[in-house]
């Protein structure tokens, strides 16, 4: 091995080790209910340079059907976006809190094919609204475990529908909707001071859907910013959805 390629090897060490001591993280999470025992999941990203005698906002985000807690950073790099965007001082260190969205999972359920799977997740998990009742656990083990204040919440299909369901019970400054399984009658029907951010591909199964939740925000005069983008239900646009809803949401000096 020549000189010279011993020091590149050295230099791209060192920058990895930089970058690893610099950046964010990503924790996983088990604890259990305290009534009843069952396990909860979490996956937590902390900015880089996280104080614990700091105060810093709160991002819930939501996995769609297919997903689990680990979605976001396996499908769309959450950390390594995220860290791109506070380390080049776009937007403020921001926690960002993953949780299971599927409660009681099953695995009989895991056993059936995916699209099946799906189903089966909708109809007995997610119109049941189980995620919503279990919130208030994952909201109190992230107060008490991070230094957190304000929040902000967004998901994606099935998780943007349970984002919808939650501002209603809870004070969120914006809520986020990536092409949004969501139906009329899940918007809020007055102003509670929250902001929806919705945005769905041209090509996306529930853009249709999407354009009419557009014009019930408009007919109860709920703040809301929705556009249109290019893509369909799938990853690469929801990528590209939470780098412009974390902009949005957290830019610095806005």
């Amino acid at each position: 091995m020549t000189t010279n390629k011993l020091i590149t090897i050295l230099v791209i060490l060192f920058a990895h080790a930089i970058y690893a001591i610099a950046g964010g993280q990503i924790d996983t999470i088990r604890y259990e209910n305290a009534t009843n025992g069952e396990p909860r999941y979490l996956t937590v990203y902390t900015p880089p340079s996280y104080q614990a005698d700091s105060v810093y906002p709160v991002l819930y985000l939501l996995h769609g059907m297919h997903g689990n807690q680990h979605a976001w950073e396996h499908e769309a790099h959450i950390r390594a976006l995220s860290d791109s965007l506070i380390m080049n001082g776009i937007i403020e260190p921001v926690v960002i809190v993953m949780p299971l969205c599927v409660v009681n999972d099953t695995m009989t359920a895991y056993r059936l094919p995916s699209y099946l799977k799906s189903i089966y997740d909708f109809n007995r998990h997610i119109k049941k609204g189980e995620f919503e009742a279990q919130f208030p656990e994952v909201e109190a083990y992230v107060k008490a475990h991070y230094s957190v204040g304000r929040a902000n919440i967004a998901g994606l299909s099935s998780g943007a529908r349970q984002a919808m369901n939650l501002s209603k019970e809870y004070h969120f400054d914006v809520v986020g909707l990536f092409s949004p399984v969501i139906l009329q009658h899940h918007v809020p029907k007055e102003n509670t001071g929250t902001e929806y951010w919705m945005r769905c591909g041209n090509g996306d199964m529930f853009y249709a859907r999407s354009r009419r939740i557009d014009r019930k925000f408009n007919r109860y005069q709920i703040p809301h910013n929705f556009q249109k983008t290019i893509g369909r239900h799938n990853w690469q646009s929801w990528k590209s959805h939470i780098s412009d809803f974390l902009q949005y949401a957290f830019r610095l000096n806005k």
